[in-house]
């Protein structure tokens, strides 16, 4: 079962083993979505069997692409579980080794449609934001959730929508106009009041807040919990995560008011081209992505 493969990375020719390795070593945000280690070593192959999503890591590029290594991507029913994603007629797993299975057809074929989708013979895993968020509500959320719970609560204090700058400025004035009325929904869909505050040390918010955060939190499920951390990483705020799953907010919306700061920065001194825009680009993947997720799922 071990792939015959080896690499060359300088002057030196690495092994399956090392080379697995040296990608997770290289690529830590790679490794960490696609279980990219010497484990994918131990994959067998055979009719029947299911093809981890680690695989792509054996050949990793240093481009982050690597090759494909499957012609046909197919979508199954499997009655009273869901449907699951094939390769070749092989059942797509988790970086986890667990079945992929979705629980709609809509989500299955959008996944697949990723895998499909990868042009030439190249798999390129930045552009399959859709497989990253399911590996990762049935892999990281169900074994992690007291950890994502914990942090999601410690950063509650400097939750971007609650922080703002010295009254009187441009910033804080557009930070009062936009985040305002998030911040409001959030409180009543928790509860209770969301302090705000141009603090340094961010707004300390009421042990009655945190608590209402927390059952929040764990009435999630694991598909709704992987969106709202997904959609909470990127904009640096749980409260819009809130609001954007909640349907009070659009994706555009959210993606302007995580960016209020730069936004001004760029109406001041002007659109960086290279750098500004592709800031922009990569959120507004990164918040809609977990949006259309879990329209997919069923659960919005």
């Amino acid at each position: 079962g071990t792939p015959a493969c080896s690499a060359r990375i300088g002057t030196q020719e690495l092994n399956p083993t090392q080379l697995a390795r040296h990608v997770d070593a290289v690529y830590p945000r790679f490794a960490r979505v696609f279980g990219t280690t010497a484990k994918v070593l131990e994959e067998e192959s055979g009719v029947g069997k299911g093809i981890g999503s680690d695989r792509v890591g054996i050949g990793m590029r240093g481009d982050g692409t690597a090759p494909r290594f499957y012609k046909q991507v197919t979508v199954v029913d499997e009655p009273g579980r869901g449907y699951t994603v094939l390769l070749d007629g092989r059942k797509l797993k988790t970086p986890a080794k667990q079945d992929l299975v979705l629980p709609t057809k809509a989500l299955a074929l959008a996944i697949s449609a990723e895998w499909e989708w990868q042009i030439g013979n190249d798999i390129r895993p930045f552009t399959m934001p859709l497989m990253t968020l399911a590996s990762t509500a049935i892999d990281r959320v169900p074994v992690r959730k007291e950890v994502i719970i914990f942090e999601l609560l410690k950063f509650f204090h400097t939750d971007l929508a609650c922080c703002r700058d010295q009254a009187g400025t441009p910033l804080a004035k557009r930070q009062a106009e936009v985040l305002d009325p998030i911040v409001e929904f959030a409180s009543e869909r928790l509860g209770t009041k969301i302090n705000t505050s141009d603090a340094i040390m961010g707004a300390e918010q009421s042990d009655e807040a945190v608590g209402a955060l927390n059952k929040f939190l764990r009435e999630l499920g694991d598909y709704e919990m992987a969106a709202l951390d997904a959609i909470g990483g990127v904009t640096k705020s749980t409260i819009i995560s809130i609001n954007v799953l909640d349907g009070n907010i659009s994706v555009e919306e959210a993606i302007a008011a995580s960016r209020l700061e730069e936004d001004i920065q760029m109406e001041k001194w002007g659109l960086v081209e290279g750098g500004h825009d592709i800031d922009i680009a990569d959120v507004r993947v990164r918040v809609a992505s977990p949006s259309v997720f879990l329209q997919l799922a069923g659960l919005r």
